[in-house]
């Protein structure tokens, strides 16, 4: 199509949410074009983040009535229904916990949850009793059968819960009670990969380098300004949280997550989380490839506490590894819609902001597989198809960025 076309959609911003959304729209045959301002897409938050799935175990210990639990669950959900024909898309749902095949999307590295013991703590002991029995449930959870999204609401929690495991935290010996979660960690790269690929298969443009100028609602279609051109289209949705604030003036809050890449990780050792009922000591290692691995914490809200703060992560986790060695250190930006009083929103937020302009802010990466089928849905009333055309090879897209952990190490070993 030519910029004098009329386009269906026009989507903007080409991280993990303006990806999946373009490719939905583009598996209904809608003309879709992807308009990324930087040099390669997905290349801010989807660079940067930790490559860690989260099936919603994590947040089982979140005051937040066990929504963000909910959400992430459901994502795992619509991923297994509406992303099973992708080739490499490796999870296989099963009547107790989902399997993870060889050579996919996915990696069969469980993280291992690592709950700091607090043995006079009545409030801590009760809180991991009820996050380690819906962790056993999330495990061996029949997804064949039931959907996990709305299995787990607070008011099909047992109250015993908050009891059930309080015995064996008291009689575990160590500074921390362990346990193999039902997260896992991802090929980010190989994932969006095959999600452009067939986004092209479908039909769909994807322009980088073309920052956004001004969107124009004119009732009949939309103007979209880009390097001094116009294109036209039925309806937009505006993805870039950056590009949210600056046309529609809604306030995104930044966090800053600093990592240290590190290298000659022992190879028995497991990615792992430390949680403790003082947030600011949690600590989390995420191994890649070759001894590779990130090493993170929490995330900042005070941009100057930064150097710091990765100074510590760094001594905390060269305690638990003392072999380990730092390659490099980046930041993270974590840009998040929240409201007033909230520290953090980890869900997705679907707006209509005008009769043909819409925006999504994401939240979690995990949550795009349930995000993308969700807009379809708001905007079209039915379930988009199950069934997509791919014609993408085993190999990334020449359009998108590596990962910030992946430049980093081959910046250091070249």
């Amino acid at each position: 199509m030519s910029k004098d076309s009329l386009y269906d959609w026009i989507v903007i911003g080409g991280g993990v949410s303006g990806i999946t959304i373009s490719e939905i729209l583009s598996r209904e045959g809608k003309s879709v074009l992807l308009l990324e301002k930087n040099a390669k897409l997905a290349s801010e938050t989807s660079k940067d983040f930790h490559e860690w799935v989260h099936s919603g175990a994590l947040y089982t210990l979140a005051p937040d009535r066990l929504l963000t639990l909910r959400y992430l669950l459901g994502a795992t959900d619509d991923l297994v229904e509406y992303y099973s024909c992708f080739p490499r898309m490796n999870l296989i749902p099963t009547e107790s916990g989902i399997e993870i095949k060889k050579d996919g999307w996915f990696n069969n590295d469980y993280i291992e949850f690592r709950y700091r013991a607090h043995k006079y703590n009545p409030i801590w002991l009760s809180t991991v009793s009820r996050a380690l029995a819906i962790n056993e449930l999330i495990k061996n959870h029949d997804w064949l059968r039931r959907r996990a999204g709305s299995e787990y609401g607070s008011s099909k929690v047992k109250f015993s819960y908050n009891f059930t495991n309080i015995k064996k935290q008291l009689q575990n010996r160590e500074s921390f009670f362990s346990i193999k979660s039902p997260d896992y960690t991802m090929n980010s790269r190989e994932l969006l990969s095959d999600i452009v690929f067939a986004c092209e298969s479908n039909g769909a443009k994807i322009k980088v380098n073309s920052e956004v100028e001004y969107v124009n609602d004119l009732g009949s279609f939309v103007e979209v300004g880009v390097n001094g051109k116009t294109y036209k289209s039925n309806n937009v949705v505006i993805t870039s949280p950056d590009a949210i604030s600056k046309f529609h003036g809604v306030p995104i809050k930044k966090g800053y997550a600093p990592m240290a890449i590190v290298e000659n990780i022992p190879e028995e050792e497991s990615s792992f989380v430390e949680l403790d009922y003082y947030v600011n000591k949690c600590i989390n290692l995420l191994k890649k490839t070759n001894g590779v691995g990130q090493a993170g914490g929490i995330t900042l809200n005070n941009e100057k506490k930064i150097n710091d703060y990765i100074k510590y992560v760094f001594s905390e986790h060269k305690k638990r590894n003392p072999s380990i060695k730092l390659i490099d250190t980046y930041v993270g930006i974590k840009k998040e819609l929240v409201q007033k009083g909230q520290e953090r929103n980890y869900l997705y937020h679907i707006n209509q902001n005008s009769s043909k302009v819409w925006s999504v802010v994401l939240g979690k990466f995990t949550l795009a597989f349930s995000m993308a089928p969700e807009f379809y849905r708001r905007i079209y009333s039915k379930n988009p198809t199950k069934i997509i055309r791919f014609s993408g090879e085993n190999n990334n897209h020449n359009d998108l960025s590596k990962t910030a952990w992946q430049e980093i190490v081959e910046k250091n070993r070249s």
